[in-house]
């Protein structure tokens, strides 16, 4: 802002000497006006001299002409180094109160229209845009650094400069949380904590923010379990059952903590979130078989656990099957029921525009079990945040897979609309090849 008012000041400075230039040039245009009278007041006693000379016939007409001619062209000579031979005279009066009136008009027309709040802010934004264009560039060039060395430094200089950010923007809650996962990928889990929890002062305890909280606060506090934990994280799984994260850690702190049982169930339950073919699947399931060895070893309730976590209860599937109802009849076409596996698999789900191509709830039934009128509830929710009740209108649809593969059906039925709630019946009749079938 400082820079501003001095440019300000500089232009102010400058017209106020344009218009004072008359003032200060007033002397020379006098002295150059006087010149000229002079040269003319010289030019007409040389021609009464000579007109002299020539009545008392000392001097010959043609030396009189002579005389004549040389001084205008003197006088010519003279006035030609002078000023312009016609000047507009200005008064002293008029410039000085016109310049003295400049910087007050020039003030209050700025605070009429001027916007010095956003030219400061803006000044002060420079240095922050200029540390996220950097933060931007080390990000897209970080995953191709192959080199342990080079990507230590690169990851130095990322943490640095979104130290640099949040010290001149503290409410940025999303580079808090990107910091907090810097932190935790350098092993500096108190940093890391510190992080999140600055995040959560500015945008809430928000599951995801309150997860990753929990996780780093846990080895921040040399894997010691407090109320404080416990509370954080009933809270996030009463928000998501289904948070990987919170189940994960749990898993984690019982094992550590001695409290095997709860380990075991833990992953458990996160287990049967879980795709099958995902890879960290099979970590999980090595993680359920040590927590199962060890209860064989100290007992189902270890004596020597200390204080650790306690896995809330998955909500009461009744009261969920009590809200976001659709109604469906699910049938085959009379072509395809002569020719279909009867073991086959028979998904049915919804979609709404907010989840895209991934369903927000669905159920599995066989083709021997067609047809069959199911209802699809909060219940069948296929991620806790995405509701049924929460979707209002949804699309649903019908498919069959062989080989179990709810991805690649060979055949589906139309995809309809449907009113959450309404309670009409809608007919999903599976007649058609699916699109890229085998």
């Amino acid at each position: 802002m400082i820079t501003f008012w001095l440019l300000a000041l500089v232009l102010l400075v400058s017209a106020m000497l344009l218009m004072l230039w008359p003032v200060l040039n007033v002397r020379k245009l006098q002295a150059e006006e006087d010149r000229t009278a002079l040269n003319v007041a010289l030019y007409q006693e040389r021609l009464n001299e000579l007109q002299g000379q020539f009545d008392q016939g000392t001097l010959s007409k043609e030396l009189f002409e002579e005389g004549r001619l040389e001084a205008e062209r003197e006088l010519l000579e003279d006035t030609a180094q002078g000023a312009p031979q016609q000047k507009a005279r200005l008064g002293i009066a008029l410039p000085l109160i016109a310049t003295l009136l400049l910087p007050v008009a020039g003030a209050g027309l700025y605070m009429v229209w001027g916007a010095g709040d956003q030219v400061a802010m803006t000044l002060e934004q420079v240095p922050l845009m200029q540390e996220q264009q950097a933060v931007d560039a080390l990000m897209s060039r970080i995953p191709a650094i192959q080199e342990p060395q080079a990507r230590e430094q690169a990851m130095s200089e990322l943490i640095a400069r979104l130290e640099n950010i949040v010290r001149m923007q503290p409410e940025a809650a999303d580079v808090w949380f990107f910091l907090g996962r810097s932190y935790m990928n350098d092993q500096r889990v108190a940093d890391a904590a510190h992080a999140y929890s600055r995040a959560m002062d500015a945008a809430g305890r928000q599951p995801e923010i309150l997860a990753q909280w929990v996780q780093a606060q846990f080895f921040a506090n040399d894997s010691q379990w407090n109320d404080e934990l416990q509370q954080a994280v009933e809270e996030v799984l009463e928000a998501d059952p289904q948070d990987a994260t919170t189940l994960g850690l749990i898993g984690i702190a019982g094992f550590e903590t001695g409290n095997f049982n709860v380990a075991r169930d833990s992953w458990n339950r996160l287990l049967g979130f879980m795709d099958p073919r995902d890879p960290s699947a099979q970590a999980v399931l090595t993680g359920v078989e040590r927590a199962e060895k060890a209860i064989e070893e100290f007992g189902e309730n270890n004596p020597q656990a200390v204080r650790g976590p306690v896995l809330p209860p998955l909500p009461e599937p009744s009261a969920l099957s009590q809200s976001g109802r659709v109604l469906l009849e699910i049938s085959l076409s009379d072509e395809l029921a002569a020719s279909v596996d009867p073991a086959a698999t028979v998904f049915v789900f919804a979609r709404s525009p907010e989840s895209g191509q991934i369903p927000i709830a669905a159920q599995r039934l066989s083709v021997a079990g067609l047809p069959a009128t199911i209802e699809l509830s909060d219940a069948d929710a296929v991620m806790t945040e995405l509701q049924l009740s929460k979707a209002g209108s949804v699309e649903v649809q019908a498919s069959i897979s062989s080989d179990g593969n709810a991805s690649e059906p060979e055949w589906v039925s139309a995809s309809l609309a449907a009113e959450v709630e309404s309670g009409k019946a809608l007919e999903l009749v599976i007649d058609r090849p699916a699109r890229g079938a085998r």
